[in-house]
């Protein structure tokens, strides 16, 4: 398992991906949902660090999508969303820092604290029950599978979106 050191080292000289275009800061609205995969980590946490300084004020909120073993040790969230389910508090500790929050999700379940499915099945359960999803930009980084399942979130909820695929080379 790597240590939140380890996690910090991975993602700093990958800050500048994900592969190909950067994500359209410009086109960003008063809040953002963040996801990502393993593969997809190091950009959006990148991402969350930069949403988090931008003037207007963009309120960043970060699903990430991890097989076992976790990269790192999550940490259970001081940050409370309305609307998640009861017992899902794993987070991201660097995020949990900066006070931006987050929460895990894994499919394959047997992860204390996490959610029990994907990203994208929590982010459809927060959307369902938050009031007025109008001003939320998704942005996704990662796999094929997770891409696919985040422009339909998007489409579904009538959501802007920006996704792109990541690489860990």
């Amino acid at each position: 398992m790597k240590t939140d050191a380890s996690l910090v080292d991975m993602i700093a000289p990958l800050a500048s991906a994900p592969a190909g275009e950067p994500f359209d800061l410009g086109a960003t609205t008063a809040r953002a949902l963040l996801l990502a995969d393993e593969s997809g980590i190091a950009p959006i946490v990148s991402l969350a660090r930069t949403l988090r300084g931008r003037q207007p004020r963009v309120k960043p909120f970060a699903l990430f999508e991890f097989a076992p073993p976790l990269p790192f040790r999550p940490q259970p969230s001081r940050i409370m969303i309305p609307g998640l389910p009861v017992g899902i508090i794993a987070a991201l500790p660097l995020l949990e820092d900066w006070g931006i929050p987050s929460r895990i999700a894994c499919p394959a379940g047997d992860q204390p604290g996490c959610f029990e499915g994907t990203a994208t099945d929590l982010a459809r359960g927060w959307l369902d029950i938050s009031q007025g999803v109008a001003d939320v930009t998704v942005f996704a980084c990662g796999g094929e599978a997770l891409l696919a399942t985040a422009q339909a979130l998007a489409d579904a909820y009538r959501l802007a979106r920006q996704t792109r695929a990541a690489s860990l080379s």
